[in-house]
């Protein structure tokens, strides 16, 4: 394999937030400016916070062609490698690196012993044996800044570090604000920083001498305040304005800063200072403790905490004063901190640029198509059938053409989204990932990360959510992306006195749809009560009358014979053993009721979601067929439980039914809808398949009166799908109109409701109260109990070693043998937690296997969708969002027949 080349490769826990990456960023745009070329090898470090994205600073220069970014197993050579983050080389890596290079820098941006004020410690010695053992090279030590070579130093003097400092730069011109030639009253006096111990004093009066309250000082601060106030015991000063961090660009917060004063835990010394930096840049005077002097020379004013109230009036009354130091630092942030400084010093390492790239992998972003058309994501919970994601097929099926669908869907019947011509990614439910109820709170944090990805990937014109109860982190994920217009598809008919927290997550969206019920009437749940501003259209379905088969063909289709009495089971259960329990006293049921010498013939569809371990039952013809409503003419009558779409589809359609409420504790009130089939005359009901109640409702549904009867109310009832409304709601907010009415509906309780009301731009109540997800687990622990294959003993769980494997060539003929071999594998290495990204339709040997898997969409679809990604480009980038999400330690791309590497899985 030919080398990938480039002038410097840079290596770094590419996930990490904060000053690290944020410096590197401007570094590769600086290499860019000056010819050089920039590669991006990304190790996996102790990233605190669970699963994360790639910086997005680093995730735009990829966009943009700045930054190539390299997979594991790719040899590269540079001239120069630079190692950011020391601590992530005391992490195991799923990989051995392919590097060669003339040069290799280590840089220690960051070295603390104290673990109250941080959690950066690492021994400089064990950091370096293990860089070198990886590489295969040694490395030379550089620290970030005079600060770091004196406390590294000061604990290790052996330690054999470069004459020079790995200064941070800035772009000078990017940074720099028009600022008036004398300060106002009262002073502008900020900071911004992360709000933990280490960045704030412990003593209450030097926070008020460093942050003065009072008339004369206005001050703001970015980033919270929670320190301060507990450190004070008070609320805070009147004259204090506190943001959130990151409620604004740097910059722009930066503007209403005139003195950056920063003051800190008297343990705590700042490696470098990017946000003073920052500060400086934009014309700040930066007002900071003495020790800064040796990073930022004559750029700063150096004061004591009780000294900063005097030199900021000072600055404020004498205008000179204010000049001549913003004309100092400008000078020396230019000389030490500008994008020349950083160049001339590559120059001195490896001279002039003369590497040309050929690296191939990077993460495109999802172009726009080649021609235009806007995406519609529609997201789906899975529950105990099939009912989410039709709902929203129903939707995308009747949208016009100049829209284009794209599903996220929990149900590992994501096949049949791809059978009806739909793009499709499957993303495992809590339970899948074995997460317990009180545990939801951890899928929910790796929820956000996965979507927030495909958010950016995809960058859809409209979300339609259709979720009984949306997790909490979609309304920040609303919040952040105010180009998508959010909608929560919400079916109604909850159970009485049912009141679940997704209640509260109506103002997150901007708009609620909801599909009528034609129970509505007995509807005793809480939707009706928050009718005000919801979308109302009628009962929809996924088939429609006008799309129905032919009697003949229909049954012709099935294998049913064309004459005599046909009955449908159209049941579901929590498991395939209830639901052969089920059909099997059902059909004992009906040919008792009908006689053994009349023909009847009794026809299952083979669930989706059963299909993997259900054998046939004696005296039912089963046949895996999606949609069975499709061939709703073939059938005389039909036993169904009643969730939403098999209830109005029947209906409908037009088929006499019995509609049997499941047993569960769900949100959804079956009982309520069953019990109003025979009110409204279009269908009989039980409460269960066992008793008196079901066998009368046998004996009436039995009768060629009684059904014909039954057909005629039915079709009266419910004359229009309401799919082709929605779907004409979701294209007016697509073209960015606000929904307008189309018809009028009765909303549930009576009262009148125009189908879509006058939401127009702005959010349901706003975002006021909106709480933040709380951390309240350790991510990586969970992940590790996850569930894959075999399932570890709970003393082994540290053991465990995640692996993200590629295997998107397997065919659906191919995953059998893969998981053999996988099992094979597991039996003597149980340790190996596998988690597959896999194209193939067919999973059912991963799920029996209890296999941990996500999906791509199939090269077919791919390129039907006519963007300018290519299939192999999307491959790639769902690769690296599975290792952001899973953060694996190792990493293995297999094709059909290929064994798993044996470094994969031994230690």
């Amino acid at each position: 394999m030919t080398s990938h080349q480039v002038d410097i490769l840079v290596v770094t826990d590419a996930r990490l937030v904060g000053g690290g990456n944020k410096s590197l960023a401007q570094e590769i745009i600086a290499h860019a400016a000056a010819g050089y070329t920039t590669g991006l090898l990304s190790l996996s470090g102790p990233a605190r916070g669970g699963a994360r994205p790639l910086d997005v600073s680093l995730m735009q220069l990829i966009d943009d062609g700045l930054l190539q970014m390299f997979r594991p197993d790719d040899p590269i050579e540079a001239g120069l490698v630079i190692a950011r983050g020391p601590s992530m080389f005391e992490r195991e890596q799923s990989f051995k690196p392919r590097v060669r290079a003339e040069k290799w820098l280590l840089v220690a941006n960051a070295f603390n012993t104290d673990p109250a004020v941080s959690n950066m410690l690492y021994d400089p010695n064990v950091v370096a044996a293990q860089a070198e053992e990886l590489f295969d090279h040694q490395w030379q030590w550089v620290p970030l800044s005079p600060i770091v070579r004196h406390k590294m130093l000061s604990t290790h003097p052996k330690l054999a570090l470069s004459p020079m400092n790995w200064s941070n730069i800035i772009n000078l011109d990017h940074w720099h604000i028009d600022r008036s030639d004398r300060l106002e009253r009262p002073v502008r006096i900020g900071r911004h920083s992360r709000d933990s111990p280490g960045k704030w004093p412990t003593d209450r009066r030097e926070i008020f001498d460093a942050y003065p309250a009072g008339s004369d000082f206005r001050i703001s601060i970015m980033g919270g305040a929670r320190t301060p106030r507990a450190i004070l015991g008070r609320p805070l000063p009147r004259n204090w304005d506190v943001f959130p961090f990151g409620a604004m660009s740097p910059k722009e917060f930066l503007r209403k800063v005139d003195v950056y004063s920063y003051y800190h835990h008297p343990a705590w010394h700042e490696a470098f200072g990017r946000s003073i930096l920052e500060g400086i840049a934009t014309g700040a005077v930066a007002v900071l403790p003495p020790y800064f002097e040796a990073i930022f020379s004559d750029a700063a004013i150096y004061a004591e905490p009780s000294e900063v109230k005097e030199v900021a009036l000072r600055l404020a009354e004498d205008p000179s004063y204010l000049q001549e130091r913003r004309a100092v630092a400008r000078e020396v942030t230019h000389q030490y901190f500008g994008y020349g400084s950083h160049v001339e010093r590559l120059k001195d390492l490896i001279g002039a640029p003369r590497r040309k790239s050929t690296a191939t992998t990077k993460l495109p972003r999802l172009d726009k198509p080649t021609t235009p058309k806007p995406r519609v994501l529609f997201y789906t919970d899975n529950g105990h059938g099939l009912g989410h994601v039709t709902r929203l097929m129903a939707y995308a099926k009747r949208l016009g053409p100049e829209v284009q669908p794209y599903f996220l869907t929990m149900s590992e019947a994501y096949h049949l989204v791809d059978e009806q011509g739909h793009p499709v990614e499957y993303f495992p439910s809590p339970k899948k990932m074995g997460f317990t109820p009180k545990q939801k709170p951890i899928w929910e944090e790796i929820l956000n990360v996965r979507l927030r990805l495909l958010l950016d990937r995809l960058e859809p014109s409209v979300l339609v959510v259709d979720h009984v109860n949306p997790p909490e982190v979609l309304r920040k994920i609303c919040a952040d992306h105010p180009d998508t217009t959010f909608v929560w598809s919400r079916r109604g008919m909850w159970r009485q006195q049912r009141k679940p927290p997704s209640l509260r997550m109506a103002d997150a969206f901007d708009h609620v749809l909801e599909p009528m019920d034609l129970a509505a009437a007995v509807d005793m749940g809480f939707t009706p009560r928050l009718s005000a501003g919801t979308l109302y259209v009628p009962p929809i379905t996924f088939v429609q009358r006008d799309e129905l088969l032919p009697r003949e063909q229909a049954r012709a289709e099935l294998g049913l014979p064309l004459d005599g009495t046909s009955v449908l089971l159209n049941l579901s259960a929590d498991s395939t053993d209830q639901l052969v329990e089920l059909m099997t006293h059902i059909q004992r049921l009906l040919r008792a009721q009908i006689g053994e010498d009349k023909p009847l013939t009794i026809f299952a569809p083979r669930h989706a979601l059963h299909a993997a371990g259900l054998e046939n039952v004696d005296g039912i013809v089963m046949k895996p067929v999606y949609p069975v409503a499709k061939y709703a003419n073939a059938f005389d009558a039909a036993i169904s439980t009643t969730g939403y779409n098999s209830y109005h589809e029947l209906v409908h359609l037009g088929v006499p039914t019995i509609f049997v409420a499941r047993a569960t504790e769900t949100l959804d009130d079956q009982n309520r809808r069953a019990a109003f089939a025979p009110i409204a005359g279009f269908g009989a009901s039980a409460q269960s398949v066992h008793g008196l109640e079901f066998d009368e409702a046998v004996r009436s549904v039995m009768n060629p009166r009684v059904r014909a009867r039954m057909r005629k109310a039915a079709l009266e009832a419910f004359p229009e799908n309401g799919a082709n409304q929605a779907a004409r709601i979701i294209e007016r907010l697509v073209r960015g109109e606000p929904p307008t009415p189309h018809t009028e509906a009765t909303a549930p309780g009576g009262t009148e409701a125009v189908m879509a009301t006058a939401i127009t731009d702005s959010r349901i109540g706003g975002t006021a109260g909106a709480t933040a997800v709380k951390e309240k687990f350790s991510l990586p622990d969970s992940l590790e109990r996850m569930p894959s294959g075999i399932s570890l003993p709970s003393n082994a769980v540290k053991s465990a070693i995640r692996v993200v494997i590629d295997a998107t060539t397997h065919g659906d003929a191919d995953i059998p043998g893969l998981v053999d071999h996988i099992t094979h594998v597991q039996l003597r290495y149980p340790y190996i937690k596998p988690v597959f990204l896999i194209s193939a339709l067919n999973s059912a040997a991963l799920t029996r296997a209890g296999y941990m898997y996500e999906t791509v969409v199939p090269a077919d679809k791919w390129e039907a969708l006519g963007t300018a990604m290519s299939h192999s480009e999307y491959v790639e980038r769902r690769f690296y969002e599975m290792i952001t999400v899973y953060q694996p330690q190792r990493m293995a791309r297999i094709r059909p027949g290929e064994a798993l590497p044996r470094w994969i899985y031994e230690r």
